[in-house]
This record gives C-alpha cells, sequence and structure tokens, in this order.
C-alpha cells in the first residue's frame, strides 16, 4: 500500500501515512477552504488501510489548532480507527496539547468519549514539538 504523505502549508496540517513504516501522524493548523476536498483522500486511505490494517496502529494527533469543519473529519478518522479496533487489530490515539491549552485537551476528551479505542493524551511544553 503506497504510503500518502501531505506537506503541511499554512492552512493544511502535514500528514503522514505510511503503512509499512508504521507511521500515522497529522500535525500543525488545519482550516483549508475546502475541508471535505481535503481529506477526502485521507478517509479513502484510511478506508483502504482498514481492510488490512497492521496489528498494532498508533495513530498520532498533533494538531496545533484546527476549525469545526476539520473536526467532523478528524470524528469520521476516528470512526474509521474504532472499526479497525473493533475487528481486533490494537489502536491507540495519540493526543497531543500545548501544556496551556486546556481547550485542545478537552476536544480530544471529547472524541475519546465518542469512540471506543484507546487514547492518549500528550502535554507538550509550550514550543516543543515531540
Amino acid at each position: 500500500m503506497e504510503a500518502f504523505i501531505k506537506e503541511e502549508k499554512v492552512e493544511t496540517p502535514a500528514i503522514s501515512l505510511d503503512k509499512e513504516a508504521d507511521k500515522f501522524e497529522i500535525s500543525g493548523k488545519s482550516f483549508p477552504e475546502e475541508t471535505k476536498d481535503f481529506y477526502e483522500p485521507v478517509l479513502n486511505w484510511l478506508e483502504e488501510y482498514a481492510e488490512q490494517a497492521n496489528p498494532k496502529t498508533n495513530f498520532h494527533f498533533k494538531l496545533d489548532y484546527y476549525n469545526s469543519s476539520t473536526s467532523t473529519m478528524i470524528l469520521e478518522m476516528l470512526y474509521i480507527l474504532e472499526r479497525i479496533n473493533k475487528v481486533g487489530k490494537e489502536v491507540k490515539i495519540h493526543w497531543y496539547y500545548q501544556d496551556i491549552d486546556d481547550d485542545m485537551k478537552e476536544a480530544g476528551e471529547e472524541f475519546a468519549e465518542m469512540i471506543d479505542a484507546p487514547f492518549a493524551f500528550i502535554p507538550l511544553v509550550q514550543n516543543d514539538k515531540a
């Protein structure tokens, strides 16, 4: 399966989805004008990955900021990861947030309540990128 890689831009996050390298990460800011168009290939890649997922998937969300339409796309991604988890593959979502950003932490906690997959909440010291 070919990796899906997008470089970070002003309005869009860096995305690295690589089954072979066991790397699943979205980082940066996300407020694209056409959110659905931007994330459609990501969702398609995840759907294909779900058909033959690795035994373990650690998915890393390292978003500094995202808009409400991105929130909907994150939830769609999480639903796919939840399905992978429910068929017996181990999935863990790693939700990073700046230690001073309570809103980002709470957003992750809300997502964690919506799906059946384990979350890890990782605080970052301001200006730290894990």
